[in-house]
């Protein structure tokens, strides 16, 4: 799932206490919110996450089967989403250094659901800018890809037909307008035509 299929935010919540759990899933019942989805595991989560994509995951620690930092650094690296820690507060500064450069908010024990509420706004702003560079580099790769194309297909005009640079943009520029069909398709269809010469 990309960063603009989301436009409303999924919430996972991991943590080993099953009243920490509803707690936490309290914060998040307003309709910003939905589904709103909750595992006592890392095991678990990642089962789940394997189906079913979250914009913000939240992991309690220490989970019953491992401390969680792995999970959140796995979840963070593979899956586009973003995901806080919560952590007992004497743990925060040695947690939050460790996940940190990936992209991982930390919170510390105790936390209050304006904290949390104000996490998820912070994870939901930064999913939307995360969208938003998406779409850009996506533009841009799509572009660069075009110039590719024609430049290629520029290079062999030359070398094949024997034109100059200015010559076979020019025919490339041409043969897109006269059959009004963009200088990519146009490109494709003479590097094909030029190979098989």
């Amino acid at each position: 799932m990309s960063y603009t299929e989301a436009k409303q935010n999924s919430v996972l919540i991991v943590s080993g206490s099953e009243r920490s759990r509803e707690t936490i899933a309290e914060v998040f019942s307003s309709s910003r919110y939905s589904p709103v989805t909750t595992r006592g595991s890392a095991a678990e989560a990642r089962r789940l996450i394997l189906d079913a994509p979250y914009s913000l995951v939240f992991i309690n620690t220490p989970l019953p089967d491992e401390p969680g930092i792995q999970l959140a650094l796995d979840l963070s690296n593979s899956r586009n989403c973003c995901v806080a820690l919560i952590v007992p507060g004497d743990s925060y500064d040695q947690t939050n250094e460790q996940v940190e450069d990936a992209g991982i908010l930390t919170l510390g024990r105790p936390c209050t659901a304006q904290q949390l509420r104000q996490a998820a706004a912070m994870m939901g702003a930064t999913r939307t800018k995360l969208a938003d560079m998406e779409k850009r580099t996506a533009t841009l790769e799509e572009k660069m890809d075009e110039v590719r194309l024609v430049n290629r297909a520029k290079w062999m005009l030359i070398e094949r037909r024997g034109m100059d640079e200015a010559t076979a943009h020019r025919y490339i520029e041409k043969l897109a307008m006269d059959a009004r069909q963009t200088r990519r398709l146009v490109a494709q269809t003479l590097i094909r035509s030029l190979d098989n010469d």
